[in-house]
C-alpha cells in the first residue's frame, strides 16, 4: 500500500502540470468542447466561444501581388485575429494554404480557413482605389478534435 501512494501523487502532479500547460483555457472534460461550425466574419467582429471566451477578427494583411503585375515575391494574404480568455488576450494568424490554429483554450478544437470560400481579389496595379480601407470578410471552420 505504501508503494502505491508515491504513484498517486505522480498521477496527480501529472495532471495538475496538463491543466497548469493550458494556462488559457484550464482544464477542460469532453463535455465543454466546443461545438464544430462554420463562421463568417467581417472585420473588427467579435464572436462570442463559451463564457469568457471570444475571438476578435481584426482584419487582414494583404501583401500579394496585383494581377497585371510582375513581382519578384509574391506576397500573402493573412487574417489577423485575437482570441480573449477572461483578461488575456492572445493574437494568431490564420493564412490560406498553411495549418489552422489549435490554442489549449480552445478545447481541443481547431480553427482553419474554409477551403471553399475563394480568397477576395487581388487588385490591379496601376488602377486607383476607393478612399479607406479595404475591408475583407473571412470564413473559418471550427473543427473538434
Amino acid at each position: 500500500m505504501t508503494r502505491m501512494r508515491p504513484l498517486l501523487r505522480v498521477f496527480t502532479l501529472a495532471a495538475s502540470v496538463a491543466c497548469l500547460g493550458s494556462l488559457l483555457g484550464g482544464c477542460a472534460t469532453t463535455h465543454d468542447r466546443l461545438p464544430e461550425a462554420r463562421y463568417t466574419m467581417t472585420e473588427r467582429q467579435t464572436l462570442p466561444l463559451a463564457e469568457r471566451l471570444s475571438i476578435t477578427y481584426e482584419g487582414a494583411e494583404d501583401s500579394r501581388c496585383p494581377d497585371n503585375a510582375r513581382c519578384i515575391w509574391p506576397g500573402r494574404l493573412s487574417y489577423r485575429f485575437t482570441m480573449r480568455i477572461g483578461s488575456v488576450a492572445q493574437a494568431f494568424y490564420l493564412v490560406p494554404g498553411q495549418p489552422g490554429y489549435m490554442p489549449p483554450a480552445l478545447r481541443g478544437s481547431r480553427i482553419e480557413l474554409d477551403h471553399l470560400t475563394p480568397p477576395p481579389p487581388r487588385g490591379m496595379a496601376g488602377t486607383a482605389v476607393a478612399p479607406g480601407p479595404v475591408m475583407y470578410p473571412v470564413t473559418f471552420n471550427m473543427y473538434a478534435q
